[in-house]
C-alpha cells in the first residue's frame, strides 16, 4: 500500500492520534476513506473510458483496413474485367 510497511503505518497512526486526538480520529479516517474510494472509482473510471476509446480507433483502423482491402480487390477485378474483355474483343476480330 504505498510503498508503507507496518513500521510506518504505526507512527503515522501515533502521530494522528496525538495530533487530531481520539475523538477526531475516526472521523477522519472515514472522511480519507472515502476520498479514497473516490479517487480509486475515477480512476477505474477514467481507465475504462481510455479502454473503450482504444478499442473504437482500433475498429476504426480495421474498418478502415478493410475498405482499403474491399477497394484493391475491386480494382484488381476490374483490371480482371479488362483483361477478360480484351481477350474477347481479340478472338471475335481474328476468328
Amino acid at each position: 500500500m504505498f510503498g508503507i510497511g507496518l513500521p510506518e503505518l504505526v507512527v503515522i497512526l501515533a502521530v494522528a492520534l496525538i495530533v487530531l486526538g481520539p475523538q477526531r480520529l475516526p472521523e477522519v479516517a472515514r472522511m480519507l476513506g472515502r476520498a479514497y474510494g473516490q479517487l480509486r472509482r475515477a480512476s477505474e473510471e477514467f481507465q475504462n473510458t481510455i479502454r473503450q476509446d482504444l478499442a473504437a480507433l482500433e475498429r476504426q483502423e480495421d474498418a478502415n483496413r478493410n475498405k482499403a482491402i474491399a477497394q484493391e480487390i475491386r480494382d484488381r477485378c476490374a483490371a480482371v474485367e479488362d483483361v477478360q474483355t480484351a481477350i474477347i474483343q481479340e478472338r471475335d476480330e481474328h476468328g
